[in-house]
């Protein structure tokens, strides 16, 4: 008598349960899409020039020359004078594009919404001033060759 209980609890268990395996087997071997963006975004860029609110302003001194590597390294070239006195030039951030934001690490919790073509690359945030109203920040690069920064 035992065993018959155990049996038909293991068969309960089993058909009750076989079904979700199939749902959570076929929810989860979905292959992801891999974003054209991701692989435009690869490179290296110079910095060309910077508009907030449509209008020129000073370059971005911390991210004069920008490398986006494919293993999610991102190489900021900071000329500002502080960096320069520090000795350090070079910041390595963390970086990923989901959802239509190119986030980078050193960045958050501000994302830029990318423009890309073969070599020009803008990236655009939004962000909050003083007086409580939105400033768009655009930045705008141009592809140069691949380097090795150590």
């Amino acid at each position: 008598m035992k065993i018959t209980n155990e049996r038909n609890l293991f068969q309960v268990i089993l058909f009750a349960f076989f079904p979700l395996l199939f749902i959570f087997l076929g929810t989860s071997c979905q292959k992801d899409t891999v974003d054209d963006m991701s692989v435009k975004i690869v490179g290296t860029w110079h910095q060309t020039s910077k508009t907030i609110d449509g209008n020129s302003a000073t370059k971005d001194s911390t991210r004069l020359l920008m490398q986006i590597n494919a293993n999610q390294i991102c190489i900021l070239c900071d000329s500002s004078s502080a960096a320069i006195k520090a000795k350090s030039i070079i910041n390595r951030s963390g970086w990923s594009y989901t959802g239509g934001l190119l986030n980078i690490a050193i960045d958050l919790p501000a994302s830029w919404t990318p423009v890309v073509d073969s070599n020009s690359l803008s990236i655009r945030r939004l962000d909050f001033n003083q007086a409580g109203g939105i400033t768009k920040t655009t930045l705008t690069f141009e592809r140069v060759a691949n380097l090795v920064i150590n």
